[in-house]
């Protein structure tokens, strides 16, 4: 821990005590494609990640947490065909054993893209030569850790892996959407009464897995890439309210006016 961070009282940290123990991971995903939702089905959204990517053989891109599904790689491509290499990373061989089975049939399969089994908390240990190595770095979704300090070692590596002045553009999910949500949806008011927010601790307790989720507020989610090293670019507010964010249907709620929204983040080395 930095001299930073030793004397702020601990106040952005979150007590592991307070938190349920992670269960063993992804093993809720056996079957992966059916129960792993992903926002990077949407072009719109992953165009909205890509943002200014040069499009040049000298540009690196990691993609974090990738799962299964190939629609942002497929995106990158078709945006910059020419980019030099795109390495997509997960903890789970499930998801890059399907991913790589995925992308072996895709329009845009091509050697510039390649799938490993890397546990982003643990980066560059794992790929030593990935300190300092790429340009950009694209994050959907995938600090979900139920620890605090996973997830804080997660945006370090990640900035560890940035060449100097290289960018993370991501979606950081907020519990301030959960909380909003339970304010306007009749059937999830239960929500705010019950436990499952957990606004101090940045947490959404899930019945199913028997544990919480840590899903940040902008203020401590700043803290840990401000701890971590970043300069701030933007921090914008995303609604998923497109055709394929059908909320009946994911989420068992239907209000064409209500939807998940999220966090777009830019941020620099």
């Amino acid at each position: 821990m930095n001299a930073q961070n030793a004397t702020n009282n601990y106040k952005w940290l979150i007590p592991s005590n307070r938190l349920t123990s992670e269960p063993e991971l992804w093993k809720e995903h056996e079957d992966y494609n059916a129960k792993v939702f992903s926002l990077t089905e949407d072009p719109a959204l992953c165009e909205t990640l890509i943002g200014d990517i040069p499009n040049s053989p000298q540009i690196e891109v990691l993609i974090p947490g990738c799962g299964s599904l190939i629609k942002l790689q497929e995106e990158l491509l078709k945006k910059c065909p020419y980019i030099g290499k795109v390495w997509c990373t997960d903890l789970s061989q499930i998801a890059i054993n399907l991913a790589k089975k995925n992308w072996a049939t895709s329009n845009f399969c091509r050697e510039t893209v390649e799938f490993a089994e890397v546990n982003s908390a643990n980066l560059t240990e794992i790929r030593p030569n990935w300190n300092n190595h790429f340009d950009y770095i694209l994050v959907v979704n995938s600090v979900l850790s139920s620890k605090d300090e996973e997830n804080r070692q997660m945006i370090g590596e990640f900035y560890k892996a940035l060449k100097p002045g290289g960018k993370l553009y991501g979606f950081f999910p907020t519990v301030f959407c959960g909380l909003e949500i339970a304010h306007l949806v009749k059937d999830r008011a239960y929500r705010l009464t019950d436990g499952t927010i957990n606004l101090p601790y940045s947490s959404i307790y899930e019945n199913k897995q028997n544990r919480y989720q840590i899903f940040y507020t902008p203020l401590r989610l700043n803290r840990i890439f401000k701890e971590a090293g970043f300069k701030r670019l933007s921090f914008e507010i995303y609604f998923c309210d497109s055709k394929y964010f059908n909320t009946k249907e994911i989420y068992g709620y239907d209000d064409p006016d209500i939807c998940i929204w999220e966090f777009l983040v830019k941020l620099e080395k």
